[in-house]
């Protein structure tokens, strides 16, 4: 009996150590997982960094893009405010829709007055802005260079009253390019305007005196040996030039003068006289009109 009881014991003591030892395998495999849980997070918010990081860049890129478009269209703005005023301060026509007052002086201004005023006896001879007066005014702006001796082959003496043809020691006839004419019109009157070869005369006068000979393509001057003479003056003075954006107007201010006993034909009225200029595709001011105020 007493053999048997210390026996038994130690088997009781192993038991029990083994179940401790469950126990605590339990606990551990209950317990979380401190490491993991910890590393979890941490990749977490690895993850997350990058992503907050690149909207962040995406916002600060597009503010940068905003200002800079800003900035652009700012600059651009005040340069051309600046071009604008520097034009219409510096060029001496008006670049503007307000009308600008030209210094009478200036070179546009007296070419412009030159090319198209006339004297008393082209102003007795025709005062209109026809096909005739606009053929003449052309063929004033031929340069002398352009304009050589020529002959009188092909020359109709029956065709223009008061001119022929005959060449001596006191007459050579002078000559110049029918495309010079053209030329010289366009630039005067427009390059859509309306253009023909014609004779060059005004009236029934000795004022142009140059026949068109297509034959040659020529304009060749007639000889006419009538004296002309006139008993009424003009006194012409440019009193006044303005520009509005493309187009100038040039004011004249005219008297005519007749002599005692004899009337002013009803065609010379003295006033003020507008000539007005616009400026075409190719930058030439083209003559459009000539009026009379009222």
């Amino acid at each position: 009996m007493n053999n048997s009881t210390p026996n038994e014991i130690p088997k009781n003591n192993s038991n029990t150590n083994n179940d401790i030892n469950n126990t605590q395998n339990t606990t551990n495999n209950l317990k979380p997982n401190t490491n993991n849980i910890e590393k979890n997070n941490l990749s977490q918010n690895t993850e997350q960094k990058p992503h907050k990081n690149s909207s962040l860049m995406t916002i600060i890129f597009l503010l940068i893009i905003a200002g800079f478009c800003f900035y652009t269209y700012y600059t651009y703005n005040l340069h051309q405010q600046e071009i604008e005023t520097l034009k219409e301060s510096c060029s001496p026509v008006s670049t503007s829709g307000e009308t600008k007052k030209l210094d009478l002086d200036a070179t546009i201004v007296k070419d412009l007055y030159a090319k198209v005023k006339t004297n008393i006896r082209e102003d007795l001879a025709n005062m209109e802005l026809n096909a005739e007066m606009k053929l003449y005014l052309a063929a004033r702006q031929i340069p002398a260079s352009k304009i050589y001796s020529s002959n009188c082959n092909y020359f109709n003496n029956a065709k223009m009253s008061l001119y022929t043809c005959k060449e001596s020691a006191d007459f050579t006839p002078q000559a110049f390019k029918e495309e010079e004419l053209a030329l010289e019109y366009k630039k005067l009157f427009g390059e859509n305007s309306e253009f023909n070869h014609n004779d060059i005369q005004l009236g029934m006068t000795c004022l142009g005196g140059y026949q068109y000979i297509a034959e040659r393509g020529e304009y060749v001057s007639g000889n006419c040996t009538q004296i002309s003479t006139t008993v009424y003056r003009a006194n012409k003075e440019l009193i006044n030039a303005t520009s509005t954006e493309s187009t100038i107007i040039l004011y004249e201010n005219v008297k005519y003068y007749g002599t005692e006993g004899k009337e002013l034909p009803e065609k010379l009225i003295s006033g003020t006289y507008k000539y007005t200029f616009k400026l075409d595709s190719n930058y030439n001011y083209v003559y459009l009109s000539k009026e009379l105020e009222k």
